[in-house]
């Protein structure tokens, strides 16, 4: 008999689940419908660069932002198609972009917990079929295979932007929310690296801006370093 698999029970790395999708079950790419994809800076990097487009492009054509009303984070969604409201990327043979998706994508049928190393099943049985087939992993392992350790520990350098005493949910003022929505359109970064005065205060010699030009995650973390000096001296003055 295979161990039960409950949405409310708190998953660990060493914890097991049973999961497998494929082209045979009945729900296949069903989870790419009619869903919330909220999308991390690094999540839009893998993707736009898979696309071949820039970030405002990107953003423009497949997503909704806005700064959440009382905290003023800014929030990105990947926006369904409006007619059949499927994910865009998905089709009948199923993800088009599988080797750049989103984490949230990757993790499933599994989401964060409420605490540090805690998971908790996303998926409804009812609905997802891959629930009940044999394969059996830890959570470790179903991680690890997806590839989402690159995405955790991206997501950690964008948490670690905001000053020690922040508190998550707390209210920050709506431009400070602008500032870190920086983070997701790397084409506006691009004006502000590609200024020398920036390079010269920031002490970025033309080696280091070789490497940033080049390689699009160190950008980003540049983005995020830049973005935490910003903010500092603005929470210090507010």
């Amino acid at each position: 008999m295979h161990p039960a698999q409950d949405a409310h029970e708190v998953y660990r790395a060493e914890s097991t689940i049973r999961f497998a999708c494929h082209h045979d079950l009945p729900c296949f790419t069903q989870c790419c419908r009619d869903v919330n994809i909220y999308l991390t800076p690094y999540d839009i990097l893998r993707l736009r660069r898979s696309l071949r487009l820039g970030s405002a492009e990107f953003l423009a054509r497949y997503t909704r932002s806005y700064l959440a009303k009382v905290t003023h984070v800014p929030v990105v969604q990947l926006a369904m198609d409006p007619q059949t409201l499927r994910c865009p990327f998905v089709g009948d043979e199923g993800c088009q972009v599988y080797d750049d998706r989103p984490w949230a994508c990757r993790m499933f049928p599994l989401d964060l917990g409420k605490e540090n190393g805690e998971y908790r099943l996303l998926a409804d049985k009812k609905r997802c079929l891959g629930l009940h087939e044999g394969q059996q992993w830890t959570v470790g392992e179903w991680l690890e295979t997806q590839g989402v350790g690159p995405y955790e520990a991206m997501e950690r350098a964008f948490q670690q932007v905001m000053p020690t005493d922040f508190q998550p949910g707390q209210r920050m003022e709506a431009g400070l929310g602008k500032l870190l929505y920086l983070a997701y359109d790397l084409d506006r970064f691009d004006a502000i690296v590609n200024d020398p005065r920036f390079r010269a205060f920031y002490g970025i010699d033309e080696e280091r801006y070789t490497s940033v030009r080049q390689n699009d995650e160190e950008k980003l973390l540049l983005a995020f370093a830049y973005i935490q000096g910003q903010i500092a001296e603005l929470f210090a003055v507010l």
